[in-house]
This record gives structure tokens, C-alpha cells and sequence, in this order.
């Protein structure tokens, strides 16, 4: 009886991982929620562990690569999507500090940064002619503040923001 249901653990969990990487934390609450006992469970992940479909750190690494250059997300925000996939605080921080060094968190800062400002442009461009002019350049504070807000929502630190928001012109308000 307990052959049948770690086949079927094992089975469920396989196809899984052929979806996507998993976590060990994400596949053992999976399993759980689907109500294998805690015995069997701990036994499909001993056996996925070994053969090496499982691997924390690996897909850390992964994750963190392909979020931070693709997704451009920063280090807060990568360290705390890691924590809610159940990856241990020291190998996430371990991991991003690793591959994202705090000059390749700011040059991603400023490419969110540069993507947020065309967007704003855009959007400006098609609700009016005073909007337009207005969202065509980079203003002042209003801009600043918009710009800030989004680059916090994407995790990334108040020295990659400093740095991103240096690294862009911005014309000053008509006063």
C-alpha cells in the first residue's frame, strides 16, 4: 500500500519538475497538500534530492540569474520572493551577492529606470498634446518621485536607485 503511494508521489512530483524547477519547498507542500503522509513525503524527497532533480542552490542561482537581467528585479525583491519559495536567508543572500554585485544591481536599475521613462512617455503621448509634452521629457520632482516609486516596488536598494537616478537627465520644471 505505501509501494503504490510513494510511486505515486514520485510520479506526481517528476512531472512537476518537468514543468518547471521547483524548489524542495514548493514540491514537498505540493505533495503535502495533495495529502501524502508526511513518511512517504519525506521519502520521495530523499530519493529526488539524491538523483539531483532537486537542487536548492541550483536553482537559486537560475532564478536569481534570469529574475535580476530579464524581469529586472533587485536584490530586496529577489531575496524576498526566495524566502516565500522556502530557499534559507543565508543561501539567497549568499547567492545574490554572488550574482549581483552592487554595480550590476545599479546598471539594472537604470535599464528599469530608462524602460519605466519610455513607458511614461508613451502613455503621455496618447492622452494629449499638453500631457505629451509634459510626459515626453523627464520633469522634475513628479517624475523623480514616479521613477523612485517604481525602482522600490522592484526591489532594488536606496544606493542602486541613487545611483540609476544619477545616471539619467531629467529637465527641470518651467518655473
Amino acid at each position: 500500500m505505501t509501494q503504490s503511494y510513494h510511486k505515486s508521489a514520485r510520479q506526481w512530483a517528476l512531472r512537476a519538475l518537468t514543468r518547471r524547477m521547483h524548489t524542495t519547498h514548493e514540491i514537498r507542500a505540493a505533495l503535502s497538500r495533495r495529502r501524502f503522509e508526511d513518511d512517504v513525503v519525506g521519502s520521495v524527497m530523499d530519493e529526488l534530492g539524491r538523483q539531483g532533480y532537486i537542487d536548492d542552490l541550483h536553482f537559486t542561482r537560475v532564478w536569481v540569474s534570469s529574475r535580476s537581467s530579464h524581469q529586472l528585479h533587485g536584490r530586496l525583491r529577489l531575496l524576498r520572493d526566495l524566502r516565500q519559495k522556502g530557499i534559507p536567508d543565508d543561501m539567497a543572500e549568499s547567492v545574490i551577492r554572488d550574482l549581483l554585485p552592487d554595480e550590476e544591481e545599479a546598471a539594472i536599475a537604470i535599464k528599469a529606470a530608462e524602460k519605466k521613462l519610455r513607458s511614461m512617455r508613451s502613455i503621455g503621448k496618447s492622452i494629449g498634446k499638453a500631457a505629451g509634452r509634459a510626459a515626453g521629457r523627464a520633469t522634475g520632482a513628479k517624475c523623480r518621485e514616479a521613477l523612485y516609486r517604481h525602482l522600490r516596488s522592484r526591489g532594488f536598494t536606496a544606493q542602486a536607485i541613487r545611483l540609476a537616478m544619477a545616471g539619467l537627465k531629467f529637465e527641470e520644471d518651467p518655473s
